[in-house]
């Protein structure tokens, strides 16, 4: 679990899980003229906020300013304040996101300029509270963090193979049955290792086991 989740996260969160978003969601709020759009969408890689942001851009080209930041993992997050004071729109609005200890999340806050200037304290809190507004009536959604891996096997060690990936609460993504059965699975992280060595104890490493990614 990310190192940022707030405290109601820690208390309703296993090792492997995390919150999301469930759908797109916008909202918009007016201080002193100016209309901030925030825009609220989930991306699990960083290309995909990307191109997320580059449609956004596109479609509210006459603004002016689109502020984004993403986080995808605890790791890998960006943020831009498109023309404002520097640190007065990106940063405030990945700390929003973190606040609410979401992954896999981009936020983008669309400014129409309404004549007056607010200053930077006063864009501070404008962008907070536009992604908050959004924040805050966004659905979230539970998800794990998993280890993928491809299993190759005879046919006599599907029930056991299958059965493993059962108790550790695996999914099967895949299957193909040709010379030898060929599982993709995806296992919680913390337990991929646990996984790995049941699956070699139980079959005597007939298995052929490999990560993925």
């Amino acid at each position: 679990m990310a190192k940022f989740h707030n405290f109601f996260c820690q208390m309703t969160l296993n090792q492997d899980e995390y919150f999301s978003v469930k759908s797109p969601l916008q909202t918009e709020i007016k201080i002193k003229g100016s209309r901030f759009i925030a825009n609220i969408f989930h991306a699990e890689t960083k290309e995909e906020a990307e191109v997320l942001y580059k449609n956004l851009c596109r479609k509210y080209h006459d603004a002016t300013h689109n502020c984004y930041a993403f986080r995808i993992t605890e790791d890998l997050f960006r943020y831009s304040d498109d023309g404002e004071p520097s640190g007065t729109a990106g940063k405030p609005l990945l700390q929003m996101i973190d606040a609410k200890g979401l992954l896999e999340v981009i936020c983008v806050v669309t400014r129409y300029f309404g004549g007056v200037k607010l200053g930077t304290g006063g864009l501070i809190r404008a962008y907070s509270q536009a992604a908050q507004s959004a924040l805050d009536a966004v659905t979230l959604v539970k998800k794990t963090i998993r280890s993928r891996f491809i299993l190759s096997c005879g046919y006599e060690l599907e029930n056991t193979v299958r059965n493993i990936i059962n108790r550790f609460k695996g999914i099967v993504e895949n299957a193909e049955y040709t010379e030898q059965i060929k599982i993709i699975v995806a296992v919680p992280e913390s337990r991929s290792e646990l996984f790995l060595q049941e699956i070699n104890e139980q079959t005597n490493s007939v298995v052929n086991a490999k990560r993925l990614g």
